[in-house]
């Protein structure tokens, strides 16, 4: 099979990869650990992720969630007066690895040029918490976002939600679990290269070579999110096999060089099927993670304004 176009400086990316990850070692402490840990924001990490936005604040608080626990919620807060239409950001890592620091330079991005209030939710991650811990933490959080949204400077009758990978997953529990509630204030929802089926299935070609995210680091994370004995086609975990109908309008972003192509594909055409307002953008060339990979691909800056478009399109809608 001969090799997938990329730009050169993703493939640099691609042969960095290559040569350094082990998937067996992945979910390793030392490597989660390193994985997890928080990032530097400027040059020269800002060069790879792209700069933070000018003007947004940045406010970290406490939301309680189900088992009295708490989970950390950053709130990326724009410069102009509010209140502000809410998204609620949840971010992708294979539910094992990442962080809100990760995706800071994004979410700000986001803020400033939809002017909304960004929620990133650091949700508990496998292997320590199998599914559906994340689900239920991100649903609470929203719930709880929703109804403190006075206090926060934020509209809950201008909501959205949006992640990537495994947060995109996560986004579409949540959209499906706020209109199951009669949620009137749910707008759209943005996913970016979601995973929402993560039943044991064949997958198109997985015999060729995928930068960033392989077939064996999806097996590898799938496996520690599931644990043992989830019923990996409950919509809590696989939303894809949920009911679709009713979802807000939808943006779904995919790579070409993505293993997780075909489930963006697949999930889209879904909701169409369903009635659901569907935008679907595939980016040539592009790696899973491009988003925050704007440095090392051509794809990142791109999805990052007609994401930002959508959703002050839907979001503010006949304010603008």
């Amino acid at each position: 099979m001969s090799a997938p176009w990329m730009p050169m400086r993703t493939r640099a990316l691609d042969r960095l990869l290559r040569s350094s990850r082990d998937p067996a070692g992945v979910l390793e402490p030392r490597a989660l650990a390193q994985a997890r840990r928080a990032v530097r924001t400027g040059p020269p990490a800002s060069w790879v992720t792209g700069p933070m936005a000018p003007g947004v604040t940045l406010e970290t608080i406490a939301v309680p969630v189900r088992g009295c626990e708490q989970v950390r919620v950053v709130l990326h807060r724009p410069a102009t007066p509010g209140p502000h239409p809410l998204l609620v950001h949840l971010h992708g890592g294979g539910f094992a690895i990442g962080s809100v620091e990760v995706f800071t330079p994004f979410c700000t991005q986001v803020a400033a040029r939809a002017d909304v209030l960004v929620a990133s939710v650091d949700y508990r991650m496998a292997p320590e918490h199998v599914a559906p811990t994340a689900a239920h933490d991100a649903i609470d959080v929203t719930g709880w976002l929703v109804e403190h949204a006075g206090e926060l400077g934020a509209r809950a009758d201008r909501l959205g939600v949006t992640g990537d990978s495994a947060g995109g997953n996560l986004a579409t529990v949540v959209a499906q679990h706020l209109r199951d509630e009669g949620c009137a204030g749910l707008r759209h929802q943005a996913l970016v290269y979601p995973s929402p089926d993560l039943t044991d299935r064949e997958v198109e070609e997985l015999d060729r070579h995928f930068p960033v995210l392989t077939p064996a680091l999806m097996r590898v994370f799938r496996g520690a999110y599931l644990g043992d004995g989830q019923d990996e086609r409950d919509p809590l975990v696989s939303p894809a096999h949920g009911r679709l109908d009713g979802l807000p309008p939808t943006l779904v972003q995919t790579a070409e060089n993505d293993p997780l192509r075909p489930d963006g594909e697949a999930y889209a055409q879904a909701l169409r099927a369903a009635g659901v307002e569907v935008r679907l953008t595939c980016y040539r060339g592009a790696p899973h993670g491009f988003v925050n990979l704007p440095g090392l691909t051509s794809a990142g800056y791109p999805a990052l304004e007609e994401l930002a478009a959508e959703v002050a399109h839907h979001l503010h809608g006949e304010d603008r």
